[in-house]
Order: structure tokens, then C-alpha cells, then sequence
């Protein structure tokens, strides 16, 4: 009995200590570096170029009967698209996929499955019910990674982040890995947003949490895709969430933050950063509304943003893009890309996702009554010809 009860406080110790381990190296790996936090600033080449007509398809198959959801897209060299979503009965539900489609400029290829929820499970070793939020980041002319949320349970909120890579432009995919966003469990984190560069090859990854309180997190990772940092965005508190960061300088950016749906005014709100996102300002409201929904954007040129969202305080009824200076103050309403097929609420055309695909072609990616995801190509001429007179926000 004595060495049963010697051998069981031995076990307590040895697992006590264990934990102990993980728990410090893991805030090891998170503890602030002192590389330069400064952003790597391309700006993009946006020539007055293209027709003045949309260009507008169905991209998952006729007759999809399964929820689609959270579509996201990359640039490929040519010009074209691969364009990722996930795939399940419903949301939330077990055996959900991530799926991609191609587009060539002309035609889009049938669709394939990335990875499952039973083949992530076996990735990582954990047992994971369901995925969302697929959101690509070109690692280099061949290599993509592909960041996503996998739920545990029931409800998103016992999420964590995985990643996915592939060496081939999107061809093949390796194993699931896990990224760890927290020490302590693990859970909690989503995606939504597109990934950044900071100047000395960092990678910065806007994510949220919602356990309990839903708040924008800037992740920092190192160029293996570890976790070396993390920075609460929004001072704390039920500040909004799916943080869209877009660089504006060195040392500058400012994030499109999604409103929670109890907060009110039902706008979208800007955080903003000056000492490259170590620190961020409380999200405050904008004079764009906002019904609930995420908000895509992107460096247009050198003085501008480019911005999709939900033009209306109450449903996402239509998808608008928005012209906005640096700092987020004064903006043009360009135009309408998508609208509901009508005024049922279940028609609406929701998490809009927006990338430069070419200089002088964009494209955005959303999902209409959640059983298909669409796609809209435009031009910089669209864009120049349909800008609105200035309106100044806060």
C-alpha cells in the first residue's frame, strides 16, 4: 500500500512538472521579441485600366445542397484565383470540409476538398467536429499556407487555429498543425482576416477571440509559422471582433473592425496603430454602417484603401465598396457589387472577401443564402468611374 501511495505522488509530481514545462515553454515562445516592429509596405501599382462592366459567377456547383460559407481568396501569377470556403451540413456541424475552386480568367475548375475535419483530428491528435473560416497567405511564388478555424465542440467559441501549407500553388496540401495562440488550453481563436508582413519576415495574422467576451488579437508569428506574440487589440472589454489590418506605414496601419450585435451605433469601427501594432487604439464607430458583418479591405494606391462591406445598418443586403484615405477619415462610396435577391431576410449576401488580383483587377468573394459562394471581377476604371463625392467620418 505505502508503495502504491509512493508510486501515485511520484505520478502527481511527474505530471505537475510536465505541465509546468509545457506551460513555460510555451510563454517562452510568446514572450515579445525585440525585432523591429515596423510593417513591410508594398504599395500597390494601381493603373486606370480595365472595362467598366462586372463580371459576375457562381463558383460552387449547381444544385449544392451543403451550408458554404466563409469564402477567401489568393492571388495566382497569371492573374487568376484560388478561392477556398468550408463545406457541412450545416454550420458548426461534424464533418466539415475546407474546399477550393481555380479560376483562370475565364472558367473555374471543379472543386476539391482541402482537408476534413476527421483528417485534421488525425493531423494534430486531437478529436476536432467542424472547421471554418479558410484564410490563404502567399508564403512565396509557390507556397501557400492556408490558416483556418477547428472547432472541439459544439459552438465556435472552442475553436483553435490550424494551418495547412502547400508547396505546389494549391496543387496538394501537407498535414494539419496546430498554432498555438494561447499557453493556457489552447481555445478560442477564429480567422477571418488576411494575413500580413512586418519588415524582418514576421507574419502578422488578425484572429479573435469569443470565449465569453469577443476582442480582435494581432498574432505574430515567426517564419516557420510559430506564434511569438500576441496583442490584445481594443484596450479589452466587448470591443468587436474579425479585425481587417491593413498597413499604412512603417509604423502604421489601422484595423476594419466587425460591431458586436448588441453595440450600438451600427457602424463600423477603426482601431488604429502607430508603433507597428504593439499597442492599438479602442475601436471607435465611422459614419459607414455596419448590420453585424465582417469588412474587407485593402491598399488601394499610395494616398487610399479599398473596402467591401454591408452597406446598411440593419441586414447584409448589398455589398458596397468604399474608397477611404490612410487614416480612415474621409471616404467615397464606389459602387455595388452584390444586392439580396430580395427582401427576405434569408437572401442576404454576406462576408464579403476582397484581394487585388492583377494591377487594375480586383476580386471579391462572399457567400448569397449560404449554399453558394460567388464571385465578382471588376477594374480600377470601375472603381475611378463610380467613386462619389468625399464624405468626411471622425
Amino acid at each position: 500500500m505505502q508503495k502504491y501511495q509512493s508510486f501515485r505522488l511520484a505520478a502527481v509530481w511527474a505530471l505537475a512538472l510536465s505541465s509546468f514545462a509545457l506551460i513555460g515553454f510555451l510563454l517562452h515562445r510568446m514572450t515579445p521579441r525585440t525585432e523591429p516592429w515596423t510593417f513591410a509596405i508594398s504599395v500597390p501599382e494601381a493603373p486606370v485600366r480595365g472595362t467598366l462592366d462586372l463580371t459576375k459567377e457562381v463558383i460552387t456547383p449547381a444544385g449544392e445542397t451543403s451550408f458554404v460559407h466563409g469564402a477567401s481568396s489568393v492571388a495566382m501569377q497569371d492573374g487568376g484565383l484560388l478561392t477556398f470556403w468550408y463545406r457541412a451540413k450545416y454550420e458548426g456541424a461534424n464533418g466539415a470540409e475546407l474546399i477550393s475552386s481555380r479560376f483562370d480568367g475565364q472558367h473555374w475548375s471543379p472543386t476539391q476538398v482541402v482537408t476534413n475535419s476527421a483528417r485534421v483530428s488525425g493531423d494534430i491528435g486531437i478529436t476536432i467536429k467542424s472547421l471554418a473560416n479558410p484564410v490563404p497567405f502567399r508564403r512565396s511564388d509557390r507556397e501557400i499556407w492556408l490558416f483556418f478555424a477547428a472547432s472541439r465542440l459544439s459552438g465556435w467559441a472552442t475553436c483553435e487555429i490550424g494551418l495547412i501549407r502547400s508547396l505546389d500553388n494549391g496543387a496538394t496540401w501537407g498535414h494539419a498543425e496546430r498554432v498555438y495562440a494561447s499557453p493556457f488550453f489552447n481555445i478560442s481563436h477564429l480567422t477571418k482576416s488576411t494575413p500580413f508582413l512586418f519588415s524582418d519576415g514576421r507574419i502578422g495574422l488578425p484572429v479573435y477571440e469569443e470565449m465569453n467576451r469577443k476582442f480582435p488579437v494581432l498574432l505574430v508569428l515567426d517564419a516557420d509559422g510559430r506564434v511569438i506574440d500576441r496583442r490584445r487589440m481594443g484596450n479589452g472589454g466587448k470591443v468587436g471582433y474579425q479585425p481587417m489590418i491593413v498597413p499604412t506605414g512603417p509604423s502604421t496601419a489601422i484595423a476594419f473592425v466587425r460591431r458586436l450585435k448588441s453595440r450600438k451605433p451600427k457602424s463600423i469601427l477603426i482601431s488604429r496603430t502607430s508603433d507597428g501594432g504593439q499597442t492599438w487604439t479602442v475601436p471607435t464607430p465611422i459614419e459607414l454602417p455596419n448590420p453585424g458583418g465582417p469588412i474587407s479591405a485593402i491598399r488601394y494606391d499610395s494616398s487610399r484603401i479599398l473596402l467591401a462591406f454591408n452597406d446598411d445598418a440593419q441586414i447584409e443586403r448589398n455589398i458596397t465598396l468604399a474608397l477611404t484615405d490612410l487614416e480612415g477619415k474621409t471616404y467615397r462610396r464606389v459602387g455595388v457589387v452584390a444586392l439580396m435577391d430580395s427582401e427576405d431576410r434569408k437572401h442576404t449576401v454576406a462576408y464579403p472577401f476582397l484581394i487585388s488580383s492583377a494591377p487594375g483587377q480586383f476580386d471579391v468573394v462572399y457567400s448569397r443564402p449560404m449554399k453558394t459562394i460567388n464571385h465578382v471581377r471588376f477594374s480600377s476604371a470601375w472603381v475611378q468611374a463610380g467613386a462619389q463625392p468625399q464624405t468626411a467620418t471622425q
